[in-house]
């Protein structure tokens, strides 16, 4: 298993009480990967038009599932307001944040 891999421990006996800073951290690093990598503002609040809809949705850009690698030539599954979506159905993206 690698770092990759690997999944942060909240331990509470030890009084380690910056588990959920580090987890916090690191997903905001891994936000920021697929950000550069895909060039969308995953995790940002944005105001959209869908290529499907007459009208615009704001709210933030969340992740739909996981990508298993940073790699552009997966798909990336994407939401906004409970809206599943993926790149190719975007329209306009605006970041409002």
């Amino acid at each position: 298993m690698n770092d990759e891999d690997s999944q942060g421990l909240l331990d509470f006996d030890a009084g380690n009480t910056n588990g959920f800073d580090n987890w916090r951290q690191q997903r905001e690093a891994r936000l920021l990967l697929i950000r550069r990598e895909w060039g969308v503002p995953v995790g940002r609040r944005v105001c959209l038009k869908l290529r499907e809809f007459d009208h615009e949705f704001t709210g933030i850009l969340m992740l739909a599932e996981e990508p298993p690698k940073i790699d552009r030539r997966l798909p990336l599954l994407l939401k906004i307001r409970n809206i599943p979506l993926g790149l190719g159905d975007i329209e306009h993206c605006a970041l409002l944040d």
